[in-house]
């Protein structure tokens, strides 16, 4: 079982949710107004008038061929202008399902 983690820009949360959703995943758990702060770029987002905007975080368990689904299409998403600009982030971690 794998964990896939994705921060993004709440402007484009509707587009990885679509990805999330077309790639099988059961579910997921989504962290709204989420704030981010970028030391190397232009991504930082306060939710204030200096840095507007916000970020959403998203949360999936499941197996590994549905964690690769999900990244081919969060990778080909992330090569339109609009998303690269936004800001998309994904990172993978093994997982142990308790119960």
């Amino acid at each position: 079982m794998k964990v896939l983690w994705v921060c993004c820009s709440e402007a484009i949360a509707p587009d990885v949710m679509e990805c999330l959703d077309k790639a099988g995943t059961k579910g997921y758990a989504v962290w709204r107004d989420m704030l981010h702060k970028d030391n190397v770029g232009d991504k930082t987002h306060w939710g204030d008038g200096i840095f507007p905007g916000k970020d959403w975080a998203f949360m999936v368990c499941c197996e590994e061929e549905t964690v690769r689904e999900a990244v081919r299409l969060l990778k080909a998403l992330r090569e339109q202008q609009y998303v690269a600009e936004a800001g998309l982030e994904a990172y993978i971690l093994d997982a142990e399902s308790v119960f």
